[in-house]
């Protein structure tokens, strides 16, 4: 376990995980905010793959973790981190819709950035998010992350905030 909240806690996936991952990935309301439109079982697969070779959190790259619901020990969504310089990073995250609007992202969000603040002495992180996604803009301005950028190719905004 990488850290726990009152009722979540993240972990590294395993491939038990592949089936469940691809699932909620895959729903349309999910996918239609994400840059995929289809998210298969060998997705799932070739992911988590990647991601049991790439642990080390220290490192420049990208790694993702698995959000578990504790009432019922449910993989409900993924935590993407990307590291490319060493005091930021950008932080993305999945959930899956039947675990909308509860206030789990609120809260693994919130501890992450603390654990991230703490073990790893992040000073930024950064966000993008589709314009149409009111839900997941709602929650960083509550969170407290500001605009900084906006993109017309992408359809998408950028946001900051500082640990």
């Amino acid at each position: 376990m990488i850290l726990e909240t009152p009722r979540l806690y993240l972990r590294h996936f395993t491939l038990d995980d592949a089936q469940r991952l691809s699932e909620y990935r895959n729903k349309k309301e999910v996918a239609k905010y994400q840059t995929w439109n289809k998210y298969s079982y060998r997705d799932a697969k070739k992911r988590i793959h990647y991601c049991l070779k790439h642990q080390n959190i220290e490192e420049r790259g990208n790694y993702q973790f698995a959000i578990i619901l504790k009432e019922n020990n449910k993989l409900i969504g993924d935590l993407f981190v990307e590291i490319d310089k060493s005091r930021s990073f950008v932080l993305g995250y999945t959930f899956d819709s039947d675990y909308w609007g509860k206030g789990y992202a609120s809260e693994m969000i919130t501890f992450f950035l603390e654990y991230m603040k703490e073990i790893y002495h992040f000073e930024k992180v950064i966000c993008y998010v589709y314009k149409n996604n009111t839900r997941s803009l709602h929650l960083l301005k509550k969170l407290g992350f500001e605009k900084f950028s906006e993109s017309y190719f992408y359809d998408d905004e950028g946001y900051v905030r500082i640990l």
